[in-house]
């Protein structure tokens, strides 16, 4: 295998490690205010679901990019909970 096709082969791996990432649990401050600021059902039920992962109470009224701020703050000081 030549360079290029190694670096082709390790960036793809990366790519592939970060969407792991952020499909279990661990996902990016940015990627969180993404999901807040969009307001979709979806995105909403994503956050939500992050927020019970890491035990982080809400409800109805609770602001998404407040909730996405704790979701963050949760992962910064145990980077393992909320993996699944």
């Amino acid at each position: 295998m030549t360079d290029s096709n190694q670096d082709s082969s390790d960036a793809k791996q990366v790519g592939h490690a970060y969407s792991w990432l952020n499909d279990h649990g661990q996902i990016t401050i940015g990627r969180l205010m993404e999901l807040a600021r969009s307001g979709t059902s979806e995105s909403l039920e994503r956050l939500r679901e992050l927020a019970d992962d890491n035990n982080i109470p809400y409800d109805q009224a609770t602001d998404p990019v407040e909730l996405a701020e704790k979701i963050s703050r949760a992962m910064e000081a145990d980077p393992n909970a909320g993996v699944e």
